[in-house]
């Protein structure tokens, strides 16, 4: 191979890897960052997050992992994720940022994953489809852990 040729094949790889470099910056960015638009998050309450309340209303608590004692009363549909526009905002490495659904049909409440790379539980168990729960059952996503609680 000619000293010109050896050249642009040298050249290329490093394109290449600067290529990969910019696209594991950019998902690394966007996983970090995709829960808030807010440069300040840490520092500006979160009105998704409240404490509980007593009330005779079924509440989600988050009763292990960051956010005990944080509460959403269980009406309509509810996201969970790290995603700042989720019903209940879980601070969470390992959540996704739309991590999982809770909804109530004529029955129950049922959680469904919205495709989270880490998956959902339910009191130990991967659920790889929509799974109902009711009072008592611990939904786990990433590190924390919810339930309900009437």
């Amino acid at each position: 191979m000619g000293d010109v040729a050896f050249s642009v094949v040298k050249v290329g790889f490093v394109a290449l890897l600067w290529v990969f470099v910019l696209i594991i910056g950019n998902i690394i960015r966007t996983d970090v960052f995709a829960k808030s638009h807010h440069s300040d998050t840490e520092a500006a309450p979160n009105p998704k997050r409240r404490g509980r309340k007593q009330d005779d209303r079924a509440r989600l608590v988050v009763v292990a992992g960051s956010g005990v004692g944080d509460s959403v009363p269980l009406t309509g549909d509810i996201t969970l994720g790290r995603a700042g526009d989720c019903t209940m905002d879980i601070e969470d490495d390992f959540a996704s940022g739309h991590h999982a659904r809770l909804y109530r049909d004529d029955q129950s409440w049922i959680i469904a994953d919205t495709g989270s790379t880490n998956g959902t539980y339910i009191n130990g168990v991967h659920i790889a489809r929509a799974t109902r729960v009711g009072e008592g059952d611990i939904i786990r996503i990433g590190r924390t852990q919810l339930k309900i609680e009437a």
